[in-house]
């Protein structure tokens, strides 16, 4: 199923709707609303928190990108527990906190290289910048209502840890030797340290 795009509204560009989207946690019945993992032992997900953080990752990272190609969807951005670990994500995923968010381009003409290179640019804070499995089909080439993947880009913002870390994560080895370098390191699925998303390394395939 494809994700909920956004829209303007009369009080910004993304809605708290469009942030917890979820067709898997539809699917399967799950509230996944801020604040749905919150116990006396995690703090960190109480809905005020998790708010507070949605707020800063659009204000200093989706807003201006929104801002600049307009053309841009949300596939995925506040995730609880439940529906984190239905989608396979990493047990301590930036999602469940409201601190990252997965960006599409709406635009046949607006490849995600361009989204990621024009984020390590200009954006003057963010914590991490991923050009997800680029060797995958864009946003706009996959029909509605199939399960079929596509690469994005994930952006993600943490008050006090805004350190930049610039990675690539794809299965195909081609692109992860093309970033080999002393300052460049993979692990699993992901090389980091990457200076640019190279679109070339897909329009040679």
């Amino acid at each position: 199923m494809r994700p909920l795009l956004g829209h303007m509204d009369n009080k910004g560009i993304f809605t708290l709707k469009q942030c917890i989207y979820s067709p898997i946690a539809i699917l399967n019945e799950i509230n996944n609303f801020p604040g749905s993992d919150y116990s006396y032992y995690n703090n960190d997900l109480s809905k005020s928190k998790i708010i507070n953080n949605l707020h800063k990752l659009f204000k200093y990272c989706v807003n201006p990108i929104y801002n600049e190609f307009k053309t841009i969807g949300l596939s995925s951005v506040y995730r609880n527990k439940r529906v984190n670990k239905l989608l396979e994500g990493v047990e301590y995923s930036q999602h469940i906190y409201g601190y990252a968010a997965d960006i599409v381009s709406t635009n046949p003409n607006l490849p995600t290289s361009e989204i990621w290179n024009w984020c390590k640019l200009n954006l003057p804070l963010y914590h991490q910048l991923i050009w997800e499995y680029p060797e995958r089909e864009a946003y706009t080439n996959i029909p509605e209502n199939t399960n079929n993947s596509f690469s994005w880009v994930h952006i993600s913002f943490i008050e006090g840890n805004n350190f930049k870390e610039n990675s690539v994560s794809s299965l195909d080895p081609k692109i992860h030797n093309f970033y080999k370098g002393e300052e460049i390191y993979t692990i699993g699925d992901f090389t980091h340290g990457i200076k640019e998303a190279n679109q070339s390394l897909i329009e040679s395939e």
